[in-house]
């Protein structure tokens, strides 16, 4: 290890002690050590939300002082450059973290001694279709914005959902640790959502929205929309309709490699079938505004985030602790 790179999430009290505490052990041991932006001044630490730069997130391991939140962000981000991340955990109910705040001086030196593993996490790829050639929506993390729009073909076979002469543009997306959600963001009105998989119709529900979620999310907003625990080795897709409409609706799971597609619209008609105001989110942090006949598709995502963990610290013994279940 040669860099260090460290990102603190704002309203952490504790977040910029611990900084400098780790960038001068890193510096006496000879270490390269990149801050996040005005994270020397406690007053700018997280001016910039969880906006995490290139240079920060290429360095050999990225540290993050927060909560889970940060460390979604970090993941992210260092996930094009293969970056393992280092979560202190600043947060509450946290299940991504692997040091406490009073033990990172002792932490620093292991990771040093290369005593944590590294823990491959499947991350989700989402993106919105849109048939129509005018652009509008976009997607806003932050202050960072997308790349630019480009022309996609849609997968085949193709769900009757997309019909224009034009291949429908991609306007928005990107990747995710924990989850993507289509959802109302405003009007409490119904959402009528169809979803299927390898181009096959699954189902046609009315709900709040829907959560599709990797493993590791599973244990975020799906646990409240009522989805099971899934260990973060396990491969699949979960599917967690939020607030259904209905009696019969239940989370389901869906292959791995499965590619899921969503179109959300209005229920009823005291809304003007021509305005949707729903978006989706990717972890929460990533948002993109839906149209009437977007498609948003979600699938495994070919980079994956590398979560740096102590070998004696495992998934069950976190969960049976963070979930009170005793032992």
């Amino acid at each position: 290890m040669n860099s260090l790179g460290i990102f603190a999430a704002p309203g952490k009290p504790q977040a910029h002690r611990l900084a400098l505490q780790l960038a001068d052990l890193a510096s006496r041991h000879g270490l390269e050590v990149r801050l996040q932006d005005g994270l020397r001044s406690p007053a700018q630490i997280g001016t910039e939300g969880c906006l995490i730069s290139d240079e920060l997130a290429s360095c050999d391991v990225l540290v993050t002082l927060s909560g889970d939140g940060g460390v979604l962000a970090a993941a992210r981000a260092a996930a094009q450059f293969e970056t393992p991340v280092l979560a202190v955990d600043l947060g509450r109910l946290g299940f991504l973290s692997a040091v406490r705040p009073d033990n990172i001086e002792n932490s620093f030196h292991r990771l040093l001694n290369g005593e944590f593993e590294v823990e491959e996490r499947m991350m989700i790829e989402a993106r919105v279709f849109r048939a129509e050639e005018r652009r509008s929506g976009g997607a806003e993390e932050l202050g960072q914005r997308n790349e630019g729009d480009t022309v996609l073909a849609p997968t085949s076979p193709t769900p009757p959902l997309l019909r224009s002469s034009a291949p429908p543009l991609d306007v928005g997306g990107g990747i995710a640790l924990n989850d993507a959600v289509v959802a109302k963001s405003a009007l409490a009105r119904i959402l009528r959502l169809s979803i299927y998989a390898g181009g096959q119709q699954i189902a046609a529900i009315r709900a709040d929205g829907l959560v599709v979620s990797t493993p590791t999310g599973s244990t975020a907003y799906a646990l409240s929309a009522g989805g099971p625990i899934v260990p973060p080795h396990v491969p699949l897709l979960l599917v967690c309709p939020i607030c259904a409409h209905t009696l019969n609706q239940r989370p389901f799971i869906v292959g791995a490699d499965e590619i899921l597609e969503v179109r959300a619209e209005w229920e009823g008609d005291e809304v003007n079938s021509d305005s949707l105001d729903a978006m989706l989110t990717l972890d929460g942090q990533v948002g993109v505004s839906l149209r009437p006949g977007d498609l948003v598709r979600v699938q495994r995502a070919t980079r994956t985030a590398r979560l740096l963990r102590d070998p004696a610290d495992t998934f069950y013994a976190r969960l049976r602790h963070k979930m009170s279940w005793g032992g």
